[in-house]
């Protein structure tokens, strides 16, 4: 897209969508000035998502962890407008930035919205939005009747940039038929977040359970879904190396690091502490997205830095489209390009290929 809004201008309407979203959300949300999971530790949320799991220190990590790096300043070069553009999945982007998924916000609270509920509403703004600013959105998985069918249409507005995830469901049907309504909706990428299995109100092997019965698997298994889904598969929550390794073993087009938010380990590490190693582990044979704690374009350029090829952010979008709808979300998309590029300028990296560890100053 054109993007033809200035930074100052696009932070002014993000605050009065912040704004909006506070008198919504709140109390299960205080959209705080700075989203960094401090106020909300030790609070009950039901599906945990606004805050985290127990301590809040998974979610506490993240943030903190990408605060502890720096980054090393040169703004002495030509003149240039750095370039920002990437491609995944065969589509072209203007930022190597994508909404995180995240499902049960949407129906696990109740807030006066007409994004309450209605997951294709909510859906539909999200990727319009993400799309309409150059980035792409990711969605969640839920096994509320209609939730993922409603959610995965949308995509078809945007030529299918976007990228439902699939939990490993126990009940391989009903893994394969999400699978199915992806296709149908032209889904460029799909993924499987593995590490649901640590939301403990969802675990359980056996297929009929009174939970909703997600269970682990087999890289056998990973390379079986990357052979039939005839599409890139990403595989979400990986946040070690033996795992990473394990993925590429089984063929996946990449992986995406992340600690779910803080929400399947108590005081889990920080994602943004683990890039560096699994990219020296995989090389660069596989893709690797990241999320967990960005809030802020320098955010995106540390986590690339590190050696991600593209970068996620959750609770923001949620935030976002509750306070301003698909304006919202291309606002907030908007407002990351800019921040990356003024970081960018300030580094002098004139393309994304420049973003290097080297630019990076780590305080502990």
């Amino acid at each position: 897209m054109e993007h033809t809004m200035n930074l100052n201008d696009v932070l002014l309407r993000y605050a009065d969508y912040q704004m909006n979203a506070r008198k919504i959300l709140n109390p299960s949300c205080r959209v705080c000035k700075i989203c960094n999971g401090v106020a909300c530790a030790g609070r009950f949320t039901n599906s945990l998502e606004f805050g985290g799991k127990g301590n809040n220190g998974g979610f506490i990590n993240a943030v903190r962890g990408l605060a502890d790096i720096q980054i090393e300043l040169d703004p002495i070069h030509e003149d240039y407008i750095p370039d920002t553009r990437c491609s995944f999945f065969g589509h072209d982007f203007d930022l190597p930035v994508f909404a995180s998924p995240i499902a049960k916000i949407l129906t696990d609270y109740t807030f006066d919205s007409p994004f309450f509920n209605n997951n294709g509403k909510y859906a539909a703004a999200l990727i319009k939005g993400c799309w309409q600013a150059g980035g792409m959105a990711w969605l969640g998985d839920n096994k509320e009747p209609g939730y993922f069918p409603g959610q995965v249409e949308p995509i078809r507005e945007v030529g299918g940039a976007a990228v439902p995830t699939i939990k490993p469901w126990a009940d391989r049907e009903e893994f394969w038929k999400r699978v199915e309504w992806s296709r149908q909706a032209g889904a460029m990428a799909i993924a499987t977040d593995l590490d649901a299995i640590g939301l403990g109100y969802q675990y359980s092997g056996a297929v009929g359970s009174k939970n909703e019965g997600v269970c682990t698997r087999t890289v056998a298994e990973l390379k079986e879904i990357v052979e039939r889904i005839d599409r890139p598969v990403v595989i979400k929550g990986i946040m070690s190396v033996k795992a990473a390794v394990k993925c590429k073993e089984a063929g996946a087009y990449g992986i995406l690091i992340s600690n779910h938010g803080g929400n399947v380990v108590e005081n889990s590490a920080a994602p943004c502490d683990v890039v560096a190693g699994i990219r020296k582990a995989v090389g660069h044979g596989m893709k690797i997205f990241a999320d967990g704690g960005v809030r802020s374009g320098e955010d995106v350029f540390k986590m690339l830095a590190l050696g991600a090829d593209a970068v996620g952010i959750g609770r923001p979008y949620v935030v976002a489209v509750y306070g301003g709808g698909q304006d919202g979300a291309s606002i907030y998309t908007q407002k990351i390009y800019w921040e990356l590029q003024n970081i960018m300028r300030l580094t002098d990296c004139r393309t994304l290929k420049d973003i290097t560890a080297d630019k990076l100053i780590r305080r502990r």
